[in-house]
Formats: C-alpha cells, sequence, structure tokens
C-alpha cells in the first residue's frame, strides 16, 4: 500500500513537471542594457527585455566582439543539426543568424517608444531566423544604418520557420525587402509597419498562413508572394500593385508611379 502511495505521489509530480512546461513557466526572463548584453542572452525558452538606456543596439560591432571574444562560433555555412546562435561569416563582417532557436521573445521595454536595432553592412539581414519556432518580436524598430539605400540584405529574414508573431514594430529601409520569408509558415503581424525599402515591402516564397492586421506597408514597391497561400492582408495600408494569392480584408491603398529612370 505504502508503495502504490508513493507511485501515485510520484506520477502527480510528474503531471505538474508537465503541466508547467506547457503553460510556458519554464521561460526565462532576461533584461539587457547594450547590444553586446543582447547577443548573449539569446537563446531557446526565454524572454529578452530591452532596456532603452542607450537608444540603439547596434549589432554589428557587438557581434564583431562576440565572435573574437568567443561568445558565439562563426562560419561559412550554418551547422547541420543544434540549436545554436551563429555569427554567420560576410566580407569583412558576419550575420547574426538564429538557428533552430524556440519559444524566444524579444521585446523592447518601451512600449511607447521602438527600441532600435540595426546593423551596418548592407548586404546582411539585420535579424536572420532559420527553422525557429515561436519566435515574438515586439516593440522594435529594425533597419540598416547609416545605408539609406541600394541593400542586398532584408531587415528580417525568416528561412523555414514556424509560428512568428511581430507585433508593434518598424522594419525600414535602408534593407532590400522588410520581410523575406522562405518555407516559412504561421506568421501573425500586427500594428507593424515597412516603409522605404529597395526593392520590396516583403516577398514570400513557398509560405503559408501570414496574417497581417492593422499594418501599413508604404515603401514604394511591391509585395511579393509566390508560391505561398493564406496570405491575408486586414485593415492594412498597401500600396496599389502587388504580386501573388492574397486575400484583402477592408484595406486602403496608396497610389505611385513606379521610377522609371
Amino acid at each position: 500500500m505504502k508503495k502504490i502511495s508513493l507511485l501515485f505521489v510520484a506520477l502527480i509530480s510528474i503531471i505538474t513537471v508537465s503541466c508547467k512546461s506547457g503553460t510556458g513557466s519554464n521561460i526565462e526572463v532576461i533584461t539587457v542594457n547594450n547590444a553586446e548584453e543582447f547577443i548573449k542572452a539569446l537563446g531557446n525558452d526565454r524572454t529578452i527585455i530591452l532596456n532603452n538606456t542607450e537608444g540603439i543596439y547596434l549589432l554589428t560591432e557587438a557581434i564583431d566582439a562576440a565572435v573574437e571574444a568567443g561568445y558565439i562560433p562563426h562560419d561559412w555555412n550554418l551547422p547541420e543539426v543544434g540549436s545554436t546562435i551563429i555569427a554567420l561569416n560576410a566580407p569583412g563582417s558576419h550575420e547574426l543568424c538564429l538557428f533552430n532557436i524556440k519559444n524566444l521573445t524579444i521585446r523592447g521595454a518601451d512600449e511607447n517608444n521602438y527600441t532600435k536595432i540595426y546593423a551596418s553592412p548592407s548586404f546582411v539581414d539585420v535579424l536572420s531566423f532559420t527553422g525557429c519556432t515561436g519566435i515574438t518580436l515586439e516593440n522594435l524598430e529594425l533597419g540598416h544604418y547609416p545605408e539609406t539605400r541600394d541593400c542586398d540584405g532584408a531587415v528580417l529574414g525568416l528561412y523555414e520557420c514556424d509560428g512568428i508573431t511581430i507585433n508593434k514594430c518598424e522594419l525600414f529601409g535602408c534593407g532590400y525587402s522588410g520581410i523575406l520569408a522562405i518555407d516559412t509558415k504561421n506568421v501573425k503581424v500586427d500594428n507593424s509597419t515597412i516603409r522605404d525599402c529597395t526593392v520590396s515591402n516583403m516577398a514570400l516564397y513557398d509560405c503559408e498562413n501570414f496574417q497581417f492586421y492593422n499594418c501599413k506597408l508604404i515603401s514604394e514597391n511591391d509585395i511579393d508572394c509566390y508560391d505561398s497561400k493564406n496570405i491575408t492582408f486586414e485593415k492594412c495600408l498597401l500600396p496599389d500593385i502587388v504580386s501573388g494569392d492574397m486575400s484583402l480584408i477592408e484595406c486602403d491603398f496608396f497610389y505611385w508611379l513606379p521610377d522609371e529612370g
């Protein structure tokens, strides 16, 4: 009888731990004050709060310093397995890539002012996610700086990701595209702006289930959508030229003439 009671208690303990894990109670909350601390804090199962004490999180120099100090690995290619933060080698610089990261929230501390995350080389993505799930970005302004045109890198790169939430963010040019997504699904973008990008507001390839609500896509460029499905814009401001199959619900449009020169 005593053994049965002990087994019952053990079973209840296992169920309790499982329930806590399922509700996200194991999510670690980390507050950071600069780009170096931000890079060190990246990982699975955590919420990172970015204080606005310095105003701008300049990633490029911080990535180089993290590589030199050995905080993050660097290579020319992504690893084949595992979950890591890696600095992809680029000519004279690095691109920060989050690989197979799960359950990560990056949030600016001030709900009334964006926390700025900038990268300086125009040929890398400002933030790049590959194979990631359960990612949330909130209260952030992302873009290349001080470049103002002719970017080759996207502002936000989503590659083979699932379950991405972007809320109250601004993605600005210089950026080749505000969002470049390939083979990515289940993305929600709310109350956000994409502006002044070089080639397209957004480019989706082989994606599905993207929902935009109360957003402004106001670069004088197209919205490109290729081999993608269930792409919905509701109560958004959009350019009058779009490419691909999309659902438009109660949207407003602005008109512009492409530069022929």
